[in-house]
């Protein structure tokens, strides 16, 4: 090796869409899916330290994998990518709440008042509110998964690691066309349509892409409608590229995702799921892998049914500017705006006890620049400045029946068919009223008529940012073989959180009567209280975040690192609503939560075939922020000290021209340190996980046949920070105990299959795929906003579905 590194690594565009389009490739049509096949004759080239490097020279925990592999492995959705990459799991209640976690720590708040934890972002620009966070993953360039504090590199919410999902952009030289079509069991259908054209050769082009994806739901509803759990997305992208020199290009893209899904699947896990049959009603059995039986009622939010609709739009502008052979500008210009309204049933069975929906929406405008330097010498920098705004608000609205409150909280419901009408009978309410209040015989019958069939009450929370960063990172080669990296980030928020609750009519006699004895005197709530208007809070925040690296190769084809990182989640104003009606909110400052982290790590690419990597690291943390209920509504609270010890590895061994071997396994020990919640599991969190696959490919007549089994395994995991303990869960005024260890998953695996021929020519193939090949059942979910009433609610995962796609390329 030399003491000095080659020239700069820049290419022309060309050179590098011809590079991005030959990753993942191997011998014959077979591809590595794992560490985009370090066997390829391409080198894999990653951008998650800010600028194109082969992964060898990455001292980062970071996972690449191409369009073509994600193509290959049927990924369209986060939550499949994540049974390949190790540390990383993708919980998908639904469209609108999806949860990423990264090493132990999850991101899916939905308030617009909490800071993210893992940083998502299309094309480097910051898509990670939970609310607008989860798109279709559909014609890439690649994915980049890095784990481990990335807030130096990548600023707010990259706390414990970053998704940067890298779109195709338009190709300035060659036109093509590419058609998908896919069918399979629950009415299964997935179409992607993508033209390229260069309109102006080298200078102008434009790249068109479509999909959409739907699919019947897994749970029936036996109340009747669409089976519970079912989407139906469309998305599509507009991409234009100019090149009005060799040393200046401008990338727009512009997306739009629209979701119109059925209703959220939630199973109860108290009351069975009973169906009106004429006078009487037929009841199966609580069970979370059985039916549901959910509804809406009183005209709730003018009639909406059971659903999601949302829309995220985005558009995008990249700038690279080649001001000379050793410095380079780029700037990335982002507007992202997301709507979200979603009716459900948090109760999970029949009766119309509650019915809640959440509308949701924000807006987000950010604005970065970053100038580099990379003369070919020892040292390489860059520095680099960001704007970012944000607006968003959260309104969410519940609908009580409190005549069937009133029976729940006096544990009068049961699991034998009861019709609505008799619950609901006025002298057997009055008898349930004198029960549950201990009040004289009589009253029952004076206190019923009070009592609202469609009492309604709702909070909204709003929350501002405006934030400043200032950042630099550089790399010295201090030899020919050890290379160190430093780079800190400064960052200024200025906050404002706004909150206000409203409660329909003369309020809820029902929850005046639990909450104080006594008979209404002004109009109360029986979760949420009002407020005499909007109440507003604001402040500023400051702090930085660092990075040291070294980087030290063994020699060309092994590398290893060691690196201490400090990572943050800023500071969170909470709103926390009145205990009283017509009473001010109370603001608090939860502090800015803080990781301290030490890694080491190995990654190597080995003549043989086999590609490596592996890291162990620890965290420490300050001021962890969970959230736990209060009244309604989820808030940020500090939960103290933390910490963290893993493993991570990952492997790709192309042992012959027809036989490719990967796999990946993660360990990680993430626990509570200190408070109420001390050696408790971090939520959605399993200590392990494990995947294998292979890729079999032959040629047969006119083509090559590839076969594709894979397999992933995850250790016991718990659904929320509480771990179950009933002891740490929020009551309500009609919460009933419940002491059942059950919100919980135990240790599962999914087997998935598929084969594919794909003509010599390369222009067409046909593919048949089986996922959960065993029909395992698993929970994807547990607890949920049932959990507040006493009622946990379930969220199965995907039975074994199969299906077949045809494509075309040309």
């Amino acid at each position: 090796m030399q003491g000095r590194r080659g020239p700069p690594m820049k290419r022309t565009w060309t050179q590098i869409m011809a590079l991005t389009a030959g990753m993942g490739v191997g011998v014959g049509h077979s591809t590595a899916l794992a560490q985009e096949n370090f066997a390829s004759s391409e080198e894999i080239v990653v951008t998650a330290q800010l600028r194109e490097q082969n992964i060898l020279e990455v001292p980062i925990a970071v996972s690449a994998y191409s369009g073509e592999s994600l193509d290959r492995l049927g990924i369209t959705k986060f939550d499949d990518l994540s049974l390949i990459v190790p540390g990383l799991e993708v919980q998908e209640q639904s469209a609108n709440n999806t949860g990423f976690v990264i090493r132990g720590i999850t991101s899916d708040s939905g308030d617009a008042t909490s800071e993210p934890r893992v940083a998502v972002f299309q094309d480097g620009v910051p898509a990670s509110r939970n609310r607008g966070s989860y798109v279709e993953l559909f014609d890439l360039e690649r994915v980049e998964v890095s784990r481990g504090p990335q807030a130096t590199l990548y600023g707010r919410g990259a706390l414990i690691g970053a998704v940067n999902v890298i779109q195709n952009k338009a190709d300035l030289n060659d036109f093509s066309l590419i058609g998908e079509a896919a069918g399979g069991d629950y009415e299964y259908g997935r179409a992607l349509l993508v033209m390229n054209a260069p309109l102006v050769q080298d200078q102008f082009g434009l790249r068109l892409a479509a999909t959409m994806r739907q699919r019947e739901g897994f749970t029936e509803n036996v109340l009747g409608g669409d089976d519970l759990g079912g989407v139906n997305v469309v998305a599509l992208r507009a991409s234009a590229a100019w090149a009005p020199t060799d040393a200046v290009r401008f990338d727009l893209i512009g997306n739009l995702h629209e979701d119109d899904n059925a209703g959220t699947a939630f199973v109860s896990g108290r009351y069975a799921a009973c169906a009106p049959a004429g006078a009487s009603q037929t009841c199966s059995p609580a069970n979370p892998f059985g039916p549901a039986a959910l509804n809406t009622f009183g005209g709730f939010e003018n009639n909406q049914p059971l659903g999601l609709e949302r829309g995220v739009y985005s558009v995008t502008l990249l700038g690279q500017f080649d001001l000379s052979p050793s410095f380079t500008l780029n700037s990335t210009s982002g507007y992202r705006y997301f709507r979200s309204f979603e009716v459900f049933d948090p109760d999970g069975f029949g009766l119309p006890l509650a019915v809640a929906a959440e509308d949701a929406r924000g807006m987000q405008w950010s604005q970065d620049f970053r100038l580099s330097y990379d003369d070919g010498g020892p040292l390489t920098w860059f520095i680099g400045a960001s704007y970012f705004e944000e607006d968003g608000r959260q309104r969410v609205p519940f609908m009580f029946d409190e005549r069937v409150a009133l029976q729940h909280a006096a544990a009068q419901i049961t699991d034998t068919p009861q019709t609505y009408a008799a619950l609901t009978d006025p002298a057997y309410v009055a008898s349930v009223i004198e029960l549950a209040l201990g009040a004289p015989a009589g009253t029952g019958v004076f206190l019923e008529p009070g009592l609202q069939n469609n009492h309604t009450e709702a909070f909204t929370n709003f929350g501002e940012t405006e934030s400043v960063d200032i950042y630099a990172d550089a790399t010295l080669a201090v030899t020919d073989r050890l290379e160190i990296s430093a780079g800190v980030r400064w960052t200024q928020d200025d906050k404002t959180t706004s909150y206000m609750a409203e409660v329909s009519g003369t309020g809820s006699l029902l929850g005046a009567a639990l909450a104080t004895g006594a008979l209404p005197t002004t109009t109360w709530g029986l979760f949420t209280q009002p407020t005499t208007g909007l109440s507003s809070a604001s402040d500023t925040f400051e702090d930085a975040t660092w990075r040291l690296v070294a980087r030290y190769a063994l020699n060309e084809d092994v590398s290893l690192w060691a690196s201490y990182a400090r990572g943050r989640r800023p500071d969170v104003i909470a709103a926390t609503g009145p205990a009283t009606p017509l009473a001010a909110p109370t603001f608090s400052i939860v502090p800015a939560e803080t990781v301290d982290s030490v890694e080491v790590g190995a990654r190597a690419r080995l003549q043989s075939g086999l590609n490596v990597e592996g890291s162990v690291y620890h965290y420490e943390y300050e001021n962890f922020q969970t959230s736990q209920f209060s009244g309604a509504m989820l808030v940020t609270v500090n939960a103290g000290e933390a910490s963290a010890t893993g493993f991570e590895g990952q492997a790709d061994w192309q042992i012959t021209p027809w036989l490719d071997l990967f796999g990946t396994y993660a360990y990680s020990h993430a626990r509570f340190d200190s408070g109420a919640r001390e050696g408790n599991h971090f939520r959605l969190s399993p200590d392990h996980t494990l995947s294998l696959g292979a890729v079999f490919a032959f040629d047969v007549a006119g083509g090559t046949l590839s076969i594709t089994p894979t397999y992933s395994w995850q250790s016991e995991v718990f659904f929320d920070d509480d771990n179950d303990d009933p002891a740490l869960q929020v009551r309500s005024p009609i919460t009933l105990s419940d002491f059942l260890l059950d919100e919980r998953q135990d240790s599962y695996g999914l087997f998935n299959l598929r084969a594919r021929y794909e003509a010599a020519s390369g222009h067409w193939s046909v593919e048949a795929f089986a996922n959960n090949l065993a029909d395992e059942e698993y929970l994807i979910d547990a607890g949920n906003t049932g959990d507040l009433l006493g009622i946990p609610t379930f969220i199965r995962g995907a039975p074994r579905t199969i299906g077949l796609q045809v494509a075309t390329r040309f």
